[in-house]
């Protein structure tokens, strides 16, 4: 792992945009109470079905990333031996998530040949025809999935994780819940949340002043059977009556009859790959801090 400097927030130094997290364990989780120290206990008194399949958005373009994207999504842009995608399906399978669909669209081909070389059962595949002119609420709109009494885990492509996130998240007991970073320093360009004293999400979006936001959305999410139909029910609208974008803009307008929660990410390293310098951190910093955090 290396070695970064904090300031008395745990926060590293010298960072120009929050769009990832390596703090180590004994820094603040980044929770909303500042509670010290990481929590890795599993869920008490959990009683929902966990969701047994996933859904990973991998349909878009990458054009920041151009001309590493050329003929391939950013998802399938190595870090260390493997493309992003290949990490995320296996920490999906560490999970045990048995059935994994995978939208597709820009570079297709280059997804279908990497999954089939890994050789693993329950991957499902499904395209969005129109990747060019949408965005990441129509994809998951595309995947041929329904909601089923686990409910759904939906994953954007584009972000390295440590799994045990994954391993928190499906052990909370609450139904619709998405992870988040409490000590991310948020811009303009981060997918940000407000939140009430229990880490109820009141807001999320873009368009949220950074200084008014409390953390920034990963795009890893859980959602129970409710959501997860009526979340694809608003993706699957037809494309002329499509005012919603991004899957956020879903949680969005759910939430006046929905309770969605955040998740916070603590010391688990992780990061949003939208840039070169996004890219080369998670191949010199966020990988081996990974690597290195060897949770059962």
């Amino acid at each position: 792992m290396s070695k970064l400097d904090f300031d008395l927030d745990g926060k590293p130094l010298g960072m120009t945009r929050a769009k990832s997290s390596t703090l180590p364990a004994d820094m603040t989780d980044g929770r909303q109470n500042g509670q010290p120290a990481l929590t890795l206990a599993l869920g008490e008194g959990k009683t929902a079905l966990p969701p047994s399949q996933a859904v990973i958005v991998a349909a878009g373009g990458g054009k920041r990333l151009y001309p590493m994207t050329k003929d391939r999504p950013k998802c399938m842009l190595e870090v260390g031996p493997n493309p992003i995608l290949v990490h995320q399906i296996r920490a999906l399978r560490t999970v045990g998530v048995e059935t994994i669909h995978v939208v597709t669209g820009h570079g297709e081909s280059v997804v279908r040949t990497a999954c089939d070389q890994l050789g693993v059962e329950g991957l499902a595949f499904s395209r969005n025809e129109d990747y060019r002119t949408t965005n990441s609420l129509f994809s998951l709109g595309c995947a041929a999935v329904h909601s089923d009494p686990g409910g759904l885990l939906v994953l954007n492509s584009d972000v390295m994780f440590h799994p045990y996130l994954l391993r928190r998240l499906l052990d909370d007991s609450r139904e619709n819940v998405l992870l988040a970073d409490f000590a991310s320093r948020l811009c303009e360009e981060e997918m940000k949340i407000q939140v009430n004293v229990d880490n109820r999400i009141t807001t999320i979006s873009k368009q949220i002043d950074p200084l008014g936001a409390q953390a920034e959305n990963l795009g890893v999410l859980k959602v129970g059977p409710e959501a997860g139909r009526r979340m694809l029910e608003l993706a699957r609208q037809p494309f002329e009556q499509h005012q919603l974008c991004w899957i956020p803009d879903s949680i969005n307008a759910l939430l006046a009859e929905l309770e969605f929660f955040a998740l916070g990410t603590g010391a688990l390293p992780w990061i949003e790959i939208d840039y070169l310098h996004d890219l080369e951190r998670a191949r010199s910093e966020i990988l081996p801090a990974i690597e290195a955090l060897d949770l059962k």
